[in-house]
């Protein structure tokens, strides 16, 4: 394991954040692991993009669905 700083995709309703946090990755696998500390701002960025509360997040432009 090493701690690594790495971009996280955070998902909620029809909104996606990314954001860069610092987790201890495995070096033969890959898997990460983060701390209670980032896992509840995990949890508090996805209620925001739930709730559409997203008025202090920058914009990264618009994603689009191909059908």
């Amino acid at each position: 394991m090493i701690e690594k700083e790495i971009e996280k995709l955070l998902r909620g309703g029809n909104n996606t954040a990314v954001l860069k946090v610092h987790a201890e990755v495995c070096l033969r696998c890959g898997e990460r692991l983060y701390s209670q500390e980032t896992v509840r701002k995990f949890e508090e960025i996805r209620a925001k993009l739930e709730h559409q509360d997203t008025a202090d997040f920058q914009p990264l432009g618009k994603s689009f669905q191909v059908v």
